[in-house]
């Protein structure tokens, strides 16, 4: 994170605003007969999600519960959600317009939600999201492709992790 020292004028121009830049700047006015005078400003700069997941690829034993995370960078705040099989395809997928996936020769993606099988949950920080998901009682059901997307006024964008079984942690386990 970068701090502005100061700056004397009666104008600040940030030319190519980036994120980075959010915050709070504090405007003084003094003209040497006290009181100086000063206003705090909060910047927001708003732009499209990125969306990182920890790891591209996670083997688990059956019957654990499997976490699997991703983070969420956006603003304004995204709408984000967990999608299992499939593939997640752009906006503007030629051919798909009708949404359908069948004819193209894909499997849609399974919204997932929070509940008995799935745990859900977010941990938001300004402009930056933890997602969170937790497969519960790992089962061979439970392998494959696993989708965290995030979508906002700017843009989408998604990060896909692949969960397999992993017999090597299983026998470790016993």
């Amino acid at each position: 994170m970068s701090v502005l020292d100061a700056y004397n004028g009666t104008h600040l121009h940030l030319p190519k605003l980036e994120r980075r830049q959010m915050g709070a700047y504090l405007c003084i006015a003094s003209n040497d007969v006290p009181p100086a005078v000063s206003k705090r400003v909060s910047l927001s700069v708003h732009f499209a999600p990125s969306v990182r997941p920890t790891s591209q690829l996670l083997g688990a034993p059956l019957g654990s519960d499997v976490q699997l995370e991703c983070t969420v960078e956006a603003s304004p705040m995204p709408v984000s959600y967990w999608l299992k099989g499939g593939r997640v395809l752009p906006n503007t997928f030629a051919g798909l317009s009708n949404g359908n996936y069948e004819q193209a020769g894909l499997s849609r993606p399974e919204m997932l939600l929070d509940g008995p099988k799935y745990g859900i949950t977010e941990d938001r920080h300004g402009f930056r999201t933890n997602m969170r998901l937790v497969v519960r009682s790992f089962s061979p059901a439970d392998v494959g492709t696993y989708h965290c997307v995030s979508t906002n006024s700017l843009g989408r964008a998604d990060g896909t992790m692949r969960l397999y079984e992993d017999g090597e942690a299983q026998m470790q386990q016993r």
